[in-house]
């Protein structure tokens, strides 16, 4: 077992991909308020095989480009800056999705797919914040992180509900998904906003700073949508939406469309 102050000494963050690095820069330089295309494009040159993959995802059907491009210039030019950030976030989730989730139960496409849908609902009931996709498309990268340093144990972890899930970590492990995302992505150089949403996305009162505490309170409640779209069908799930059923199951679906539009080929 690890505690959250040892964290540090415990992952070794070489053993996962890079592209979240990469991402973590982006997403930074997408904030500012006059960006240079020949820095998006420099900013890749340091992870050239996920510039490659996101090269190529742009030339697939999803994004529906007739003339294919070989460069990030033109990826730019086709999607727009929000769309290509969305695709590199998805492109470096999905090299995550090739490490084993070996603690659990469940497979490393069904996080893949879980993480997915809860950006797709942050990022409709935030609006199109993109501080919201990025926190939610990142949220379980903790799963990963605990993954890549503890061994499988006799009993693995195994609960819909995210809030059970990291009771159950932190009893068993004694750490939980939360503790070691936020780690993960502070030291990727995502900004605080985002790993304090992670921190804080069971229980959004812990954060200090009212605008984190904002976000971390919309990724609550994707978290719930995607709890109740994955079975979770409950009280407490519905209370964490803070949607109707109605509103709660339509949004579930629409960012299932979104998922499953994507495909696990991607």
């Amino acid at each position: 077992m690890i505690t959250p102050d040892h964290i540090a000494e415990a992952i070794d963050l070489d053993k996962l991909p890079s592209g979240p690095r990469v991402l973590a820069r982006l997403t930074s330089l997408l904030l500012q308020p006059e960006v240079e295309l020949a820095e998006i494009a420099g900013l890749f040159q340091s992870d050239p095989a996920l510039a490659a993959r996101v090269v190529a995802s742009c030339n697939s059907s999803y994004y529906g480009g007739r003339e294919p491009i070989d460069n990030i210039r033109d990826a730019v030019l086709r999607l727009g800056l929000r769309e290509l950030s969305h695709l590199t976030q998805i492109v470096a989730l999905t090299d995550l999705r090739k490490f084993p989730t070996r603690l659990y139960p469940a497979t490393a496409d069904h996080f893949w797919a879980r993480s997915l849908h809860t950006a797709f609902v942050a990022d409709e009931i935030s609006l199109g914040d993109p501080a919201a996709y990025t926190a939610g498309i990142m949220h379980l990268v903790g799963i990963w992180v605990l993954c890549s340093v503890l061994p499988a144990g006799e009993e693995s972890i195994d609960e819909r509900e995210l809030a059970l899930r990291g009771q159950l970590e932190r009893l068993r492990l004694g750490v939980s998904f939360t503790d070691a995302g936020t780690f993960a992505l502070a030291e990727w150089g995502f900004s605080p906003k985002i790993c304090e949403a992670v921190r804080c996305q069971l229980l959004p009162s812990l954060c200090n700073d009212p605008p984190y505490r904002d976000l971390a309170k919309i990724l609550r409640r994707a978290v719930a949508v995607t709890d109740w779209h994955y079975g979770a069908k409950n009280e407490k799930t519905l209370i964490r939406s803070d949607l109707t059923i109605t509103d709660l199951e339509d949004c579930g679906r629409r960012a299932a469309q979104k998922v499953a539009k994507i495909g696990f080929g991607f």
